[in-house]
């Protein structure tokens, strides 16, 4: 090989500079300002969530007070990989009566997407979910998911393969035979049910709730949620793994290795190779700390539990997690009083060995009273978006977001040499 030449001194230059500084150095910043999201700015608008596609465009739904003339009601807005708007921001629901609230979304690698929420009372209800195609036309109409209709089902969440077939999954009230409990419906791209609605949970004991779920790209899915008692103190954080045909793929296990009081409010991500990564609340481990734990694709623990918040005096609430598909990952959450502020939402960065990137980060620049319930999400480079509800529309909450560049920046360490 040849070491002389402008151009390979040039790589060499490069590659010295790429292998020296601190993979923590590079750029990470915001993509732009913050934004706000929602139009309409009556009332409330707030719960927000967000999908995107392999190539960047993002779609966040939430709930508006009043807007659609009764009540609440689902609202979204899709998003170029830019940044950019497309189109204005749309209704959801087609059925008005009542309350329509709690609403997440899923994005397959195409761009088409579906949205579930609760349609009811706040006692009673029912999980509805319609699907768009990537321009954001409806594709067909509004439909219940859950089959059983007894009591009330709630609190639910959707999760999408690459290919479009979809899970929901929500808590039903007495179904299980005890308390609540976690049940699901898969879904193929047509919109077709996949079999029979189905429980999640083998412990049925008191109450199993508030499920998250991701597909990796083979068409497995992770379902996790909190267990009333089951791991001997308070709530728990427990998990079972599906194939691609709905068998389950062994028996639900236990996230938490600390078990004292309430592990809460868990999240969960998988990338490209099946690797998953779970987060919960943890009470009383650091005061109130966010926590992880990081699994194989073939449901084999890496490595110990840990916690995501470095600043511990405060404490951390509702986390939401998202892995590229090379398995870096990105945790977001609410902190109390850290800056002055009622609360602010925060991040922190990992790449695929679970080594923090960077320090924790504050998403919002708006720092006045309250920003939470923050839910995030990333393409297949790794930019991600993170949204939020926040006191600064004018009337009272309204849904706002921050894109950033990749979780883990490119390292080009391969050079040809001349």
């Amino acid at each position: 090989m040849s070491f002389g030449g402008r151009t390979t001194r040039a790589r060499l230059l490069l590659l010295l500079v790429l292998v020296i500084v601190p993979r923590a150095a590079w750029p990470q910043g915001p993509l732009g300002p913050e934004f706000r999201v929602n139009t309409h700015t009556t009332s409330f608008q707030w719960f927000p969530a967000v999908t995107s596609d392999s190539t960047g465009n993002f779609v966040v739904v939430w709930h508006s007070y009043f807007q659609d003339g009764s009540g609440a009601g689902v609202f979204g807005q899709r998003y170029a990989a830019t940044g950019a708007p497309l189109g204005a921001e749309f209704r959801v629901n087609t059925y008005t009566a009542d309350a329509q609230f709690s609403s997440d979304v899923a994005s397959d690698a195409s761009g088409n997407f579906v949205v579930a929420w609760r349609s009811g009372t706040y006692v009673r209800g029912d999980v509805v979910a319609q699907r768009y195609a990537s321009t954001g036309a409806p594709l067909g109409s509004e439909f219940r998911v859950n089959s059983y209709t007894t009591a009330a089902q709630g609190a639910h969440a959707v999760a999408s393969d690459p290919a479009g077939n979809f899970v929901v999954l929500w808590t039903s009230q007495y179904q299980d035979g005890s308390g609540l409990g976690v049940f699901g419906q898969r879904f193929a791209n047509s919109g077709a049910p996949l079999g029979a609605e189905f429980r999640v949970n083998t412990y049925t004991t008191d109450n199993q709730l508030t499920p998250s779920a991701a597909y990796d790209p083979a068409g497995n899915v992770i379902v996790v949620w909190r267990s009333n008692e089951q791991d001997g103190s308070n709530y728990g954080v427990f998990g079972q793994r599906y194939d691609s045909s709905g068998a389950p793929l062994g028996s639900e296990f236990r996230v938490n290795t600390f078990t004292t009081n309430a592990q809460n409010w868990p999240a969960v991500t998988a990338d490209a190779a099946g690797n998953f990564v779970v987060v919960w609340q943890s009470l009383t481990q650091d005061g109130y700390g966010i926590f992880g734990q990081r699994y194989a694709g073939t449901g084999a623990p890496m490595g110990p539990e840990f916690r995501v918040n470095t600043t511990t005096t405060i404490g951390g609430f509702l986390p939401s997690v998202v892995a590229d598909p090379s398995g870096n990952f990105v945790v977001a959450w609410v902190t109390y009083q850290q800056y002055g502020s009622s609360s602010d939402v925060f991040g922190q960065r990992y790449d695929s060995s679970g080594a923090p990137v960077g320090s924790e980060f504050r998403v919002n620049t708006f720092t006045t009273s309250a920003q939470n319930r923050p839910a995030v999400t990333a393409d297949a480079a790794g930019n991600f978006v993170v949204v939020w509800q926040s006191l600064q529309d004018g009337d009272a909450y309204g849904v706002f977001g921050q894109r950033y560049r990749q979780i883990t920046p490119a390292e080009l360490m391969r050079f040809g040499i001349e």
